[in-house]
């Protein structure tokens, strides 16, 4: 008997000495977190080049998310901050999509097209003997 009683010590003394320390803190990187663009926010004209056919000079327009234009209006072509050509819009019309004709410039796919701004209504000549 003798020989089981220093086991039984030590094993009481790990047990009660395991019960006492606190649980190791866990500590986990902070995950990276990138904000995701789901759609590009832009006003309510704006289209996007998504083909573009350089030898009939049309192209196909995409505006899921803004108003369409109407057929025969004229449309600017734009990459980035500079003005690249002109499009005037044909037909067909088909959901969100629109084909236009090519009037000038070399657009892209990718290309954002906006209403051409609405030119001023001419000035009333002012006549002279009416005071």
């Amino acid at each position: 008997m003798r020989f089981h009683q220093p086991w039984l010590g030590f094993v009481c003394l790990m047990a009660v000495g395991c019960q006492t320390l606190p649980p190791p803190e866990v500590i986990q990187p902070k995950p990276q977190v990138r904000p995701v663009r789901l759609t590009e926010p832009l006003d309510g004209a704006v289209g996007r080049v998504i083909s573009v056919n350089a030898r009939l000079r049309f192209v196909v327009l995409d505006y899921s998310l803004n108003v369409m234009p109407a057929v025969g209006d004229r449309l600017d072509v734009w990459r980035g901050e500079r003005r690249l050509g002109e499009l005037k819009v044909t037909g067909p019309v088909r959901n969100t999509t629109l084909v236009a004709d090519i009037v000038s410039g070399d657009p892209e796919v990718g290309d954002l097209t906006r209403p051409q701004p609405a030119p001023e209504p001419p000035l009333e000549p002012v006549s002279g003997g009416d005071r």
